[in-house]
Order: structure tokens, then sequence, then C-alpha cells
């Protein structure tokens, strides 16, 4: 998308000016694992139109590879306003990427990749791009991951769990908050969900993980306020984090993804991956964009 937001300290209703930026939860990622030096496609769906063309002006700069974007003559791209602390208002309702279906994946070479990632916003979009989604993960031999980011104000928000549970049942590694995590298993049915609505102790991370991963997925991140931890191998991992004041918080999880997966692409330890998510995630929330500050290795 498109994403627009006042200068600090302003409000969109009173601001002289505004920032102009890109947005996306996979794109974010893109460009977090581009910045750390791995090769990067995005595939999507965006209109034939000035922010367009910004959009995938601004990917290929960061080096990823963005043929297999449609281009569409008809409908136009889609438009994120951002106002933190406030959060975020989506015009995305008929944008090119709401109709972007499974045969915008025929031509990629998707069997070839190391790896696939599709969130939860895709689902939520429309039913074809929730048909893409799913197709992605079907289509792919490498690692499958998938981040419900379970969102406000789509088309699908309404029945959130149940259009993201079935990415969820196709991935190997699944990231999550944890009070997202608790309504996906509560509202499907899944075990271990409790009956008291979504969980807000960081302490119940591990037991949803072990919940999470009867449906699907091999390896469980479980972002909380206090705490992220990772299950793998039946084996539970965590570090506790300290949130400092932030300047847009918006994007840290993405980026928090991409530091995780990195590492983890590189054969580096779970410890290893954690704490490199924590740090691509606090660096990215010292600017107003969702990938502005995201730095260019892991040695800080």
């Amino acid at each position: 998308m498109l994403a627009l937001a006042a200068a600090p300290g302003f409000s969109l209703a009173d601001a002289p000016h505004v920032l102009i930026d890109h947005a996306g939860a996979e794109s974010n990622t893109c460009v977090g694992l581009a910045r750390l030096g791995l090769k990067v496609a995005w595939i999507s769906r965006i209109g034939s139109d000035a922010a367009g063309d910004r959009i995938v002006g601004a990917l290929s700069r960061e080096g990823i590879d963005v043929r297999w974007v449609e281009r569409d003559p008809d409908r136009l791209t889609g438009v994120m306003l951002k106002e933190p602390p406030l959060g975020v208002r989506y015009y995305r309702h008929g944008s090119a990427a709401s109709v972007m279906g499974p045969a915008v994946l025929d031509s990629v070479p998707i069997a070839a990749a190391r790896a696939v990632l599709v969130t939860g916003v895709t689902a939520l979009i429309g039913a074809q791009p929730q048909a893409a989604g799913l197709a992605l993960l079907e289509r792919a031999r490498g690692l499958r991951i998938v981040d419900p980011n379970l969102r406000s104000g789509l088309w699908g928000s309404d029945r959130r769990a149940q259009l993201v549970r079935p990415l969820i049942e196709r991935c190997n590694l699944l990231f999550t908050g944890l009070d997202e995590i608790a309504e996906i298993l509560a509202a499907t049915g899944a075990g271990g969900a409790g009956e008291e609505g979504p969980a807000r102790a960081d302490d119940r991370g591990e037991e949803l993980a072990h919940a999470a991963a009867a449906i699907g997925p091999r390896e469980v991140v479980v972002r909380g306020a206090s705490t992220i931890g990772a299950l793998v191998d039946g084996t539970w991992h965590q570090v506790r984090i300290r949130r400092a004041a932030a300047v847009d918080p918006i994007g840290a999880g993405d980026a928090f993804n991409a530091g995780y997966i990195a590492v983890r692409l590189r054969g580096g330890s779970v410890e290893e991956a954690l704490n490199a998510g924590v740090s691509c995630g606090t660096a990215v929330t010292t600017a107003v964009s969702d990938t502005a500050a995201f730095p260019t290795d892991l040695g800080g």
C-alpha cells in the first residue's frame, strides 16, 4: 500500500504536510530480508498509477525482485493512513490487490524458493487473495511461513480467525502475537486456548504455542508484551524484552520476523534468531516508517 503519515508531533487533521511511504506486512519483511543480504522477491497486484509506480520503484531500489508484480489498469493501489499512537486506517476495498487470485503465482518458481511468506492481511482483503495465499503455501517446497496479522477494518475482519486458520494449518513456521493465536484457537475450537477469551499474560505463550503446533506448524514464535518465545522441536526458548518509547511502533512485528527468518535460514540458533528479531523490531520503531530504520546488518 501507499502509506501516509503525519510528521511527529502532529495529527493528520492538523499536519502542515504528510510523509509518503510504502507499507504492507509481506513487503515490509521483504525489505528487511533484502537489507540483511538475502535474495528476495515480492509478488502482488497494484494499480497502474503513481502510487504503484512509487512502491515498485522503492522496493526495486531495496534490491527486491518485483518482476512478478502485476499492474492493474482499472483498479487503484491501496492506501493506509497512519497516526501513531492511534493506529491505522485502511482504504483497500476494490484495490488492485483485493482481486489477486492464485493465477498471479502461475509464472513464479515457487517450488525453488528456500522459503515463502504470507500473512493474514492477504486473507482478509478478499476471497481471491485468501485463495492466492493458500495456493502459495501449497505450491511451496521450502519453509512455509505465516504471520496471522489479524487486522480490523478489512473485508474479512469480522471472520478473521476462520479465514486465517487455513494458512496456519499449512505452514511450517508461525509468527504470532499472544492475543492473536489465543483468538484463533478459541474461535476455531482448538484445544489449549481456554474459555476466557484472548490471553493477556505472557506466561501463556508456551501453552498457546503447543496448541498452535498441534494444528500444523513445527516452529511457533509467540510475541508477548514482555517476552518473546519460540517452540522448536518441543522445546520452549524465551527472551525478555523491554519496550522503549517508540516514534512509530507500526511495522515492528514485520521487522522482527525478518531478523528471525534471516538467522534461521543461515543456520543460526533459536536464541540468536530471537535476539536478532528483537533488535530489528526495536530499530524500526525509531522512525515514522515501517522500514526506513531497518538495519543493514545484525552486528549492532
